[in-house]
């Protein structure tokens, strides 16, 4: 991911509007554990939580163009994950989902109750307070925001603040014996977490997007080996007139699926150009549905088809 994180609120958002993947990739990190606080305060699940934030930025991202005032940036986030982790929790089951209904195995049985009954002893002791005083203590935990941001974000003033943070914990430690700070910090989002929104993302917009350790390699070899075009703000044009999102990931594993495939009108030169600039290939076959085709592979051991089809 680009560093754009020196850039204000607007900016962000004025860039993110107009095209620029990167601004709105950094404002999912810039509010990402923000968001969480919200939704953990509703719906008293870090895991529901976390779907309920990838729910709201994907609402965001098709919704920028609504927000008029780029400096509410916050709050209009705000609002979006609030009323997303509203609405999950009224259609929520009565029924547990189903990776905890089942049965864990006798490995794992004593680390499981011992996740499920803190995170219920955490959220039992959190009832007590009132949903702003929830998100302002989550918040303070899992993110290094400092007070004044946080009011910012809230809508509440310093001193409301501090003072709401404080009897927070407070009321905390009175019912909790634990270390219930750790288990707070335990659930910060990182880079792992952007990286799962922007494909979400990007799948619901229906746009093609490619896992990569450096986007600008990976984009020149494209360039280079398929005279594919930048697109504005770094992205690139597929023939078919749809662009391609290089996705700068700080961990990848390549996938067994091809990603792309790509219609060639001579496979052989296309085998042979590949092999000569060192591109790992496979070797050319014959099918009756594919036609020639082959597999090749970028820097990253992601997997693509090349095909003259019949």
């Amino acid at each position: 991911m680009s560093d754009q994180t020196y850039l204000s609120d607007p900016q962000l958002a004025a860039r993110a509007e107009s095209g620029d993947f990167e601004a709105f990739r950094a404002i999912v990190h810039r509010y990402s554990n923000a968001l969480l606080s919200v939704a953990y305060s509703v719906l008293g699940d870090y895991h529901e939580a976390q779907d309920a934030v990838q729910e709201a930025f994907a609402k965001s991202y098709s919704r920028l163009h609504t927000l008029k005032d780029k400096k509410r940036l916050g709050s209009w986030l705000y609002t979006i994950v609030h009323r997303t982790s509203i609405d999950m929790k009224r259609a929520q089951r009565t029924s547990l989902p189903l990776d905890e209904a089942l049965t864990p195995t006798s490995d794992l049985i004593h680390s499981w109750l011992e996740r499920h009954a803190l995170q219920e002893a955490v959220w039992t002791a959190m009832h007590s307070l009132e949903e702003k005083s929830k998100t302002a203590v989550i918040l303070y935990y899992v993110s290094d925001w400092p007070m004044k941001e946080i009011g910012r974000f809230l809508n509440l003033s310093l001193s409301a603040v501090e003072s709401r943070i404080r009897r927070a914990r407070e009321s905390l430690k009175r019912q909790l014996a634990g270390d219930y700070e750790s288990y707070f910090r335990s659930c910060r989002l990182g880079l792992p977490f952007e990286e799962r929104v922007s494909q979400h993302v990007l799948k619901r917009m229906g746009h093609f997007y490619i896992p990569a350790t450096n986007k600008e390699r990976t984009t020149e070899w494209f360039i280079i080996h398929f005279q594919l075009q930048r697109a504005p703000h770094g992205s690139l044009w597929l023939g078919t007139g749809q662009q391609l999102f290089v996705l700068e990931c700080s961990n990848h594993t390549p996938p067994a699926q091809p990603l792309l495939t790509f219609a060639v009108d001579d496979v052989e030169a296309c085998w042979a150009q590949l092999n000569t600039s060192g591109v790992v290939t496979g070797p050319i076959a014959e099918d009756e549905w594919w036609g020639s085709h082959f597999v090749f592979y970028d820097f990253d051991g992601n997997k693509y088809i090349a095909v003259t089809p019949k």
